[in-house]
């Protein structure tokens, strides 16, 4: 296989999540939406959970059916997030950091893409020390679609003039990392077991390989 360009997914494939993004969709609803929160909490969290890996916006914006209330929770749940990473710290999946340079080494550029916005992204960018680590870094306000859709996937390709979309591993863990890579057109979409989705979800969202973490992926390079 020739690889040319992996790219990773964030919260629960790259980086530790242990349920803050969850969290912290709960916040942002709480605090936006008191009222409604007690008898439709349990019904938004459960989407939260199923759509992961979507922009975060797109979620919101779908949950409310509102522009305006879709971008007060937004801003609510990324200062409930940032919040929490300030307080626990950010910690990359065991293995990230030394794949990311062994991928470079190797000539083999390293995305990442992500449904968080980009202040959010930089945030962790800057707190991980992950800039000269990667190549480049895409969320769903660059590009006109998030995932399940293939632009963030374009928009990398693009970049590095990358013909051939069988060039590129997608790795990522939720159903909506899958599906992207799958319209990408990726020859390997890989799923990770460290964060929301199982192997189920994965397999039936695309998943060429389920892998336990992205340190499994070096050998199918």
């Amino acid at each position: 296989m020739s690889v040319e360009m992996v790219a990773f997914d964030v919260a629960g494939t790259t980086l530790n999540d242990d349920g803050i993004v969850i969290t912290a969709f709960k916040s942002a609803f709480e605090r936006t939406q008191p009222d409604l929160w007690p008898s439709m909490g349990e019904i938004w969290t459960q989407y939260a959970i199923e759509t992961m890996g979507q922009s975060k916006i797109h979620v919101f914006t779908e949950l409310l059916g509102d522009a305006e209330k879709a971008h007060q929770a937004n801003v609510a749940f990324e200062e409930s997030y940032l919040s929490e990473i300030a307080e626990i710290g950010a910690t990359p999946i065991a293995g990230a950091e030394d794949l990311f340079r062994a991928l470079k080494k190797a000539g083999i550029a390293v995305v990442l893409t992500t449904g968080f916005s980009r202040s959010t992204l930089d945030v962790l960018l800057e707190t991980l020390n992950w800039r000269e680590l990667i190549d480049l870094s895409v969320t769903p306000s660059e590009v006109e679609r998030g995932r399940p859709h293939a632009d963030m996937l374009n928009f990398a390709a693009k970049e590095f003039m990358i013909n051939l979309p069988e060039n590129t591993m997608v790795v990522g863990d939720t159903a909506a990392d899958m599906q992207a890579g799958v319209a990408f057109g990726a020859k390997h979409v890989i799923g990770v077991l460290t964060g929301a989705h199982n192997e189920r979800t994965l397999n039936e969202a695309g998943a060429t390989s389920v892998v336990n973490s992205i340190v499994d992926i070096s050998s199918l390079i």
